[in-house]
């Protein structure tokens, strides 16, 4: 952590960072951030100082799970216990503490205090947003080897799903599976809502799952997700319940085959709009590519959908360290959808699917 914020302070000759946002606040951290977390996360380049304030409630949970190296600080004006180091202040008078010449701030996204530091710093701050990124899309070992695991266990998820699969079986029934499945193998969290989709539910891209019975000859698109050791995996696949009929499985085989392309034509110093295209036209070859609605892929990490993004006119070059998303889609409104997403790391000689073990079509016949 500290290394990683006197990085960013050294190379923008900045006195001070003031860090809101939840998702870098658990990047910076490793602390896990809960639901609309406030809390904010400085550091002090002329003491190589680093500070946390939290809310009461939230002080313990930090406190433990970081050394003693770093202060932390809890905020309330009301509670005073005598065993915390309380900082009896609103959240907009610890801000202005901060109200410094060449301070740094995030403001890559809007956190519950993001309001509270533009107005108290002003324009004293310094924008930080596309330095944190740049440390964000480049994983190092231990977050990719995160990634891998947590992508290992998604697949025992959608592996428990295909076998679950059953006569008068419902979308929301299939999600508790995957859901017990990952808890049982160690997912603390889920990378976002389950989505399980049933025959014409998956025309929606984001389809939510409901009480929908699957039908004899359907198509169950599955787009699944956890977080282990703070990062993301996400993964769709197709489930055939029998055999499809000649139009689905046509769209199946572009999409596939899109799928396989795109993965194919990434490696360091490609655009990201390149591999965009490359999908695209594979698509364009079997008359759907109207039907591919969405942005190909896209980074994951702390959060499950971070930069890069690959779509159209992107101007990113990738980089080795950079995990990405490769999801194209096909949907057919009123009717069905097909996707399949893969995981990918940039490499320094071309790229590695960490998703490979699971076949990219599975079959429930």
């Amino acid at each position: 952590m500290l290394n990683k914020l006197r990085l960013i302070a050294e190379q923008r000759n900045l006195k001070t960072l003031v860090i809101s946002a939840p998702d870098n606040l658990e990047y910076f951290t490793g602390v896990p951030s809960t639901g609309d977390a406030v809390g904010l996360l400085t550091y002090d380049r002329s003491g190589d100082v680093v500070s946390i304030y939290v809310p009461l409630l939230e002080y313990q949970r930090y406190r433990d799970a970081l050394p003693d190296t770093v202060a932390v600080y809890a905020v309330s004006k009301s509670l005073r216990p005598s065993d915390v180091p309380v900082v009896p202040l609103d959240w907009v008078d610890v801000v202005k503490q901060y109200t410094v010449d060449s301070v740094g701030v995030d403001l890559s996204h809007p956190g519950p205090l993001q309001k509270t530091i533009v107005d108290g710093i002003g324009g004293r701050g310094v924008d930080v947003s596309n330095d944190v990124w740049r440390l964000r899309v480049i994983k190092d070992n231990r977050e990719v080897n995160a990634v891998m695991n947590a992508v290992k266990v998604t697949i025992k998820g959608i592996k428990a799903v295909e076998f679950s699969i059953r006569e008068d079986v419902t979308e929301t029934q299939l999600v508790g599976v995957f859901e017990r499945t990952v808890r049982d193998h160690g997912a603390s969290r889920l990378a976002f809502d389950p989505i399980v989709a049933f025959k014409p539910n998956n025309a929606y891209p984001h389809a939510v799952p409901g009480s929908r019975r699957i039908a004899p000859r359907d198509l169950v698109l599955i787009d699944v997700g956890v977080k282990i050791n703070g990062r993301c995996s996400d993964l769709t696949r197709m489930i055939l319940k029998k055999r499809p009929l000649p139009e689905e499985r046509r769209s199946i085989e572009a999409v596939v085959e899109a799928v396989e392309t795109a993965i194919d034509t990434i490696g360091p110093g490609v655009k990201a709009s390149d591999v965009y295209e490359a999908s695209a036209r594979v698509l364009e070859k079997y008359g759907l590519r109207e039907k591919f609605i969405h942005g190909l892929g896209h980074g994951i990490g702390v959060v499950v959908h971070e930069p890069p993004y690959l779509r159209h006119g992107s101007n990113t070059v990738l980089e080795p360290g950079m995990i990405l998303t490769i999801e194209p889609g096909v949907y057919i409104p009123g009717r069905y959808g097909v996707r399949v997403e893969e995981d990918v790391l940039v490499t320094k000689k071309g790229r590695r699917v960490l998703s490979y073990r699971l076949d990219e079509v599975l079959e429930s016949l």
